[in-house]
């Protein structure tokens, strides 16, 4: 997530979310903390230790006015003491109050789950002292990410996770409810200027997918038919991208510098070539997108640790905005069809498309040639943003090959 211009920029002052793969898989995160710019930088598997010896790479080097941590069952489940836990926020503690002094930490309390239920004990020792650490000191808050899930059962009804251990949307939307109720009282929201964003008539263009040789190809900066695009980064194919990734500064058809930026909210992976990417798409059918370096390849979900969303940024709140979608990926193996939905400053609204099935293309083949998902009248949120998640409606994987943003 730090290679050259993936990290998105951090507004002055903003949140930064660090910690293990809750934080990494949080899909909500940008929606339910807006007004705080939070920038995730969450790494799967992380430790409490992790945390406090990369601190300066994840958090301090974004001069925030406030850290969310969640961390620590990790450390309690690889046989670490409850001390060690609790010694390593301290060190958080007070790394950040030397870099700035003032700057809070939110620490979320490990959550109880019902795999890790037999050290729920340990948990609970260390999310007593974490409250404790808070009662003496103003400068860290603890947030009680607990009560709700121990009011489901105890151990907590399985409902609320994917596999026993990992959140799913129900469970997410507890542990939203939670955080914006302890964030908003103790963090002032983030002075915004007004995005202007790129002028009525623009388009923006995405080429999403690996860029090695055997799986995928980045999309000419000027394609055949005279029109800029911006591709993803050196990804090979399989490879995750990250929530926290960015495209920064995209340019538009013509070739204007916007500060319309590209954000992964939910991770996803990148395949293509070797796995049934459209290599001849018809002009008859996508019009000028019919690239084959941006219908080739693509990035996919189906697990659910890669949540599949993403957020386009820097766009004028009082603009509307069409967002064209293409996706496939041929196989006879089963039909799948995606869904995607897109929130901004009104209703979220959803439309899902066939990108996978025995002879549901031309000649037989396997794979979507040309149904693009249209949204229209889109309006950014308050801060100039829309947010698009990416699902599975039917079958193992969803998909997104590419994208098409067009100012009204």
């Amino acid at each position: 997530m730090d290679g050259p211009g993936r990290r998105r920029a951090a507004a002055q002052g903003g949140l930064v979310l660090v910690g293990s793969s809750t934080i990494r898989r949080w899909r909500t995160a940008q929606r339910a903390l807006g007004p705080y710019a939070p920038l995730q930088r969450g790494v799967g598997g992380a430790r409490s230790a992790d945390v406090a010896k990369h601190l300066p790479e994840l958090a301090l080097r974004h001069t925030p006015s406030a850290v969310l941590m969640f961390a620590g069952t990790n450390d309690l489940a690889d046989g670490r003491s409850v001390q060690s836990v609790v010694d390593n926020v301290r060190c958080v503690m007070q790394q950040l109050h030397s870099a700035q002094p003032g700057t809070k930490l939110f620490y979320a309390g490990i959550t109880p789950t019902p795999s890790r239920w037999s050290i729920w004990a340990d948990q609970d020792a260390v999310n007593q002292a974490i409250q404790s650490l808070a009662a003496q000191h103003p400068s860290i808050v603890y947030i009680d990410t607990v009560s709700a899930l121990l009011a489901t059962g105890s151990p907590p009804d399985e409902a609320y996770f994917v596999d026993g251990l990992h959140l799913n949307a129900a469970g997410y939307a507890l542990w939203d409810a939670a955080v914006i109720n302890t964030v908003r009282p103790n963090m002032p929201d983030v002075a915004f200027a007004a995005p202007v964003g790129p002028p009525s008539g623009s388009y923006l263009r995405v080429d999403l997918g690996p860029s090695n040789a055997e799986d995928g190809a980045q999309a000419p900066s000027v394609d055949d038919f005279g029109i800029r695009w911006n591709t993803w980064h050196t990804l090979q194919g399989g490879e995750q991208a990250l929530a926290g990734e960015a495209l920064r500064g995209l340019v538009t058809t013509t070739g204007a510098i916007t500060e319309v930026d590209l954000v992964l909210s939910g991770g996803f992976r990148a395949n293509g070539l070797r796995n049934g990417g459209l290599t001849s798409p018809s002009g008859d059918k996508l019009g000028t997108l019919a690239v084959w370096q941006a219908t080739a390849d693509f990035f996919y979900t189906g697990d659910p640790d890669d949540p599949g969303g993403l957020m386009l940024s820097g766009l004028s709140p009082d603009a509307r905005h069409t967002l064209r979608l293409f996706a496939s990926r041929a196989t006879d193996e089963e039909t799948r069809i995606t869904r995607f939905t897109v929130e901004g400053g009104e209703e979220a609204v959803s439309a899902e498309v066939t990108t996978t099935g025995p002879d549901i293309g031309e000649g037989g083949y396997d794979g979507n040639e040309g149904s693009l998902v249209v949204f229209t009248g889109l309006v950014p949120d308050a801060y100039g943003r829309l947010h698009l998640d990416v699902d599975r409606a039917a079958g193992a994987f969803a998909y997104l090959n590419l994208l098409e943003l067009e100012v009204e």
